[in-house]
């Protein structure tokens, strides 16, 4: 490993080293404990686009269920679906007594 020139750098003697060492250490042990931060608040902001992706999907979904409703209610207003006029009349019939 080649050695470095201190002198490049104003590290001249052992108390300025180790006073840099120190800085170092505290800077790295501050860099560690916001990492473990920066990571929940990233794991956090996961989380959020994940919700806001089901919300997107569950938009949708109540979209599609609100077209086939229009579909439903278009069709009964026009008296077209079958399966409300299959109920009106066996609803007319159970009530005239004829099943």
């Amino acid at each position: 490993m080649e050695h470095l020139n201190l002198d490049d750098i104003g590290l001249t003697d052992r108390t300025q080293y180790n006073t840099t060492v120190a800085n170092f250490n505290q800077i790295q042990r501050t860099f560690n404990n916001n990492t473990d931060e920066i990571e929940t608040k990233l794991d956090s902001k996961s989380n959020l686009n994940d919700f806001n992706n089901e919300i997107k999907r569950l938009d949708d979904k109540i979209d599609a269920l609100n077209e086939d409703w229009k579909a439903r209610l278009k069709r009964v207003t026009l008296g077209t679906d079958e399966e409300t006029i299959e109920n009106v009349v066996t609803k007319i019939l159970i009530e005239k007594g004829v099943i």
